[in-house]
C-alpha cells in the first residue's frame, strides 16, 4: 500500500541531487574521471531511491527486492568511490587488471547474497511491519551475509583510499593540501554515520541516515572536483587531435608529475611505458638535462614560457603554458614541443647568403671604384705622355728622361695592379688552386726582394733582411710571393728617401710570423680599421705621389687565409707601419696529430 512518509522525501531529495549531478557530468564522459564519478552517482542513486521507495510503498512482495537493490547500490557506490579517489589523488597507475578483480569482489559477492536471498534469507535475518507515529515502516534484522558485503569490504576499500588520501597531504605542496582534505572528510561523513548508526545513536527513528551522508559524500566530491577544476585540466590541453599532432605534447599536475603525453611525445623522449604517469618530470626528461634545468629554474609568475632546446643537432621551440584555475591558482602546465630544425637551417642559410651578397657587392663596388679612378688615372697618364713625347722630340735629353721615368712609373703602377685584379678575380671565382708544399722561407723572401732592387736604390731605402736559412713553411709559394710582393711595394710607396724596410721573420711555436715593416707616413687608425674589408674605399698617395686603393692587401689576405694563417697590422700614424702575417710550418693534419 501506498502511504505519505516524511522519510521518503529526504531520500528522494538526496536522490535528485545524484541525478542532476549525473546529468551534469555526461558532458565530459569521456574523462575517467567521470565515468567513475557516474558509477558513485548511479550507486548512491539506487541506494537512496528504493531505500525510499520501501517507506512510501509497504509491499510484503516486494520489501526484499527494495533491499536487494538497496545494498547493490552500495557497492557500487563504494566501487565507484575507490576508483574516483584513485582518479582523484592521480593513482591511476594502479589500476591494473589484478586490481580491478579485487574492486570487483564486492559488487560480485553483494549480488550473489541478493539473489540467494529469497532461499537463505542471506541479507535480514527477519523483517516486520511497526507503526511509528501513525506510519507504518519496515524493521530489519541484519544477516551476517548483509553486514559482510555492506560493512566489511567497504571498510577494506575505504581504509585503503584513507591512507591514499594522507599520503597525499603529506607530499603535495601546503596550498594544495584542501583538496586531499576535502575527499578524505567525506570519507568521515559516510563512515561516523554508520558506525553511529550500528551504536545506537539514531537522530531520526527508523531511518538509517548513511544513504543520506553518501549523497553528502558526492556533493562534497563534486565541491572539490569543481573547485580544483579536475574537470577542465585535461580536456582544456588535450582533445582528440592531440595524439595525431607532429609536435610533442606533454601534460604536468600541480605537483609538475606527468599526467600524459602523445606519440610524438613518446617517440622523442624515448618513452615506451604508460607506467611513466605521475612520476616526477625529472624521470621523464631523463635523457634531457636541459628540460629538466629549464623547468627548474622557471617562474611561476609567467604564464606563457618559450625557449630553444637543442638536441642532436636538432632545434626544438619549447612552449610551457600554465593551466590556472578560476582563482589564479597554477593546477597545471602543458609542454609543447615544435620541430623547428629546417627552420633555423633555412635561417642560417639565409644569413649566409646574405653575407655572401654583402660580400658579392662590396667587391662589385670596389672594383667599379678602381676600374673608374685608379685605373683610368695612371692610363690617362700613360696617353699624355706619349702625346709630349711624341710631339716634342727635339727637346732637351734631360727632360726626356725624366717623362721616360714617369712613364716607367705609370706603366709599374697599372701592371702591379692589373696582376692583383687577376689575382683576385681568379680567386673569387674558384680558380685559384692551392698547391702547398715545403718551402724555405728566406728564398721566397729573397725572391721578392729582386724585383724591388731598382725601386728601392732609386728613393735610396735599405732593404733589410732578418729570415733564419732554417725556417721552412707549409704553404703554396705562389700565393705567399704575391704576399711580400705586396707588402713591400707598398712599404716603398710610403717610405721617406733614405728610410728603411725591414723583412723580419720570427718563430712563434707552430707558425712562422713574418713582419714587413716600413718608417714611412704611417696610417691613422680610422684606415687601419678599414684595412681587410671589402668595400671598404682606401685612398692613400706614397711619397712620391704614388696611389694606393687597398685591393693588394685584400689579395693578401686572402692568400694567407688560404694557407692557414693570419694577418693584421697596427701603426701609430706617425713613424710607419707593421704588417704582420703567419706561415704554418706543416700541415695542419700532422699538426693535429
Amino acid at each position: 500500500m501506498w502511504q505519505f512518509h516524511p522519510y521518503s522525501l529526504l531520500l528522494f531529495l538526496a536522490f535528485s541531487f545524484n541525478l542532476v549531478l549525473g546529468l551534469f557530468v555526461l558532458k565530459s564522459f569521456r574523462l575517467d574521471l567521470v565515468k567513475y564519478l557516474l558509477i558513485l552517482v548511479f550507486g548512491s542513486m539506487m541506494w537512496t531511491g528504493f531505500y525510499g521507495i520501501d517507506f512510501v510503498f509497504i509491499s510484503p512482495a516486494l520489501h526484499r527486492s527494495f533491499i536487494a537493490f538497496l545494498y547493490i547500490g552500495v557497492a557500487l557506490a563504494n566501487l565507484g568511490m575507490v576508483l574516483v579517489s584513485l582518479e582523484f589523488t592521480q593513482n591511476k597507475h594502479l589500476l591494473t587488471k589484478k586490481f580491478w578483480v579485487m574492486l570487483t569482489i564486492q559488487p560480485l559477492v553483494t549480488l550473489a547474497v541478493c539473489v540467494l536471498d529469497p532461499i537463505f534469507k542471506t541479507l535480514t535475518l527477519d523483517t516486520y511491519l511497526v507503526n511509528i507515529n501513525g506510519r507504518i515502516q519496515w524493521v530489519q534484522e541484519t544477516n551476517v551475509g548483509g553486514f559482510i558485503v555492506s560493512y566489511f569490504f567497504s571498510f577494506f576499500w575505504s581504509a585503503f583510499v584513507a591512507y591514499l588520501l594522507i599520503k597525499g597531504i603529506f607530499v603535495s605542496k601546503s596550498t594544495e593540501r584542501r583538496r586531499y582534505l576535502l575527499i578524505l572528510l567525506s570519507y568521515l561523513f559516510i563512515w561516523v554515520t554508520a558506525i553511529l548508526h550500528k551504536l545506537g545513536f539514531r537522530p531520526l527513528p527508523g531511518l538509517n541516515v548513511t544513504a543520506v551522508m553518501s549523497t553528502m559524500q558526492v556533493i562534497l566530491i563534486f565541491f572539490a572536483i569543481g573547485y580544483y577544476r579536475m574537470f577542465d585540466l585535461v580536456p582544456l590541453v588535450r582533445g582528440e587531435i592531440v595524439d595525431e599532432l607532429d609536435e610533442a605534447v606533454v601534460i604536468l599536475d600541480f605537483n609538475n608529475r606527468i599526467v600524459d603525453w602523445n606519440m610524438s611525445a613518446e617517440h622523442l623522449f624515448r618513452i615506451s611505458s604508460k607506467n611513466s604517469t605521475l612520476l616526477s618530470y625529472k624521470y621523464f626528461f631523463a635523457s634531457a638535462p636541459g628540460i629538466i634545468s629549464k623547468l627548474d629554474h622557471l617562474s611561476d609568475k609567467k604564464t606563457l614560457t618559450k625557449w630553444i632546446w637543442e638536441k642532436d643537432e636538432k632545434y626544438w621551440e619549447v612552449t610551457a603554458k600554465q593551466i590556472r584555475d578560476a582563482n589564479r591558482k597554477k593546477i597545471g602546465m602543458v609542454l609543447v614541443f615544435r620541430d623547428i630544425t629546417e627552420q633555423r637551417n633555412l635561417e642560417k642559410q639565409m644569413v649566409n647568403v646574405n653575407r655572401e651578397l654583402l660580400v658579392a657587392n662590396g667587391t662589385k663596388d670596389r672594383f667599379l671604384s678602381i676600374i673608374s679612378h685608379d685605373l683610368r688615372g695612371p692610363l690617362a697618364g700613360i696617353k699624355m705622355l706619349l702625346k709630349v713625347l711624341n710631339e716634342d722630340m727635339k727637346k732637351k735629353e734631360d727632360a726626356l728622361a725624366g717623362m721616360t721615368q714617369s712613364l716607367v712609373d705609370a706603366t709599374e703602377s697599372v701592371f702591379s695592379l692589373l696582376e692583383n685584379l687577376l689575382e683576385w678575380s681568379k680567386l673569387q671565382r674558384g680558380q685559384e688552386e692551392y698547391r702547398p708544399h715545403y718551402y724555405r722561407l728566406d728564398n721566397i723572401v729573397r725572391e721578392c726582394l729582386e724585383l724591388f732592387t731598382l725601386s728601392a736604390s732609386t728613393k735610396g731605402i735599405v732593404l733589410e733582411v732578418n729570415v733564419p736559412s732554417h725556417a721552412m713553411v707549409f704553404c703554396d709559394d705562389r700565393m705567399i710571393i704575391t704576399v711580400i710582393r705586396n707588402l713591400i711595394s707598398n712599404a716603398l710607396k710610403f717610405s721617406h728617401k733614405n728610410g728603411k724596410v725591414i723583412i723580419e721573420a720570427t718563430d712563434i711555436g707552430e707558425d712562422w710570423q713574418v713582419s714587413v715593416i716600413d718608417s714611412g707616413v704611417g696610417m691613422s687608425k680610422a684606415i687601419v680599421d678599414k684595412l681587410f674589408k671589402v668595400g671598404e674605399v682606401i685612398k692613400s698617395t706614397g711619397t712620391q705621389g704614388e696611389t694606393g686603393n687597398g685591393i693588394g692587401l685584400l689579395l693578401c689576405h686572402e692568400f694567407v687565409s688560404v694557407n692557414g694563417g693570419t694577418m693584421y697590422a697596427d701603426s701609430d700614424g706617425v713613424s710607419g707601419s707593421r704588417f704582420v702575417f703567419t706561415i704554418p710550418k706543416k700541415m695542419r693534419e700532422e699538426i693535429v696529430s
